[in-house]
């Protein structure tokens, strides 16, 4: 309480104001110094992230690619199965 009572007599009026600049965007001088230890930590780690999706994603479509389908039925051979594009377009069509 007693910080917030001294930039208040300092005529920067609350806490948050130390961080902003007087327009209300962008990084003061201050918080720049405060992030800037914590810079490189934070591009390793999204680089481990990015790195660690691409992978798997990749990892997906290779295993995706090398699969054969061709024992898989195609949904209009099931027996039961009613081919409901037809009747679709045939009443758009009218």
């Amino acid at each position: 309480m007693n910080e917030q009572q001294n930039t208040s007599a300092k005529g920067y009026g609350t806490r948050e104001k130390l961080y902003t600049q007087p327009k209300g965007y962008g990084f003061s001088p201050a918080l720049q110094r405060t992030r800037k230890p914590f810079a490189m930590r934070n591009v390793l780690t999204l680089g481990a992230l990015l790195t660690f999706t691409g992978s798997i994603y990749a990892y997906s479509m290779f295993a995706v690619k090398q699969d054969d389908f061709s024992d898989v039925p195609l949904p209009s051979q099931l027996p039961g199965v009613q081919d409901v594009t037809k009747s679709a377009r045939e009443t758009k069509n009218v």
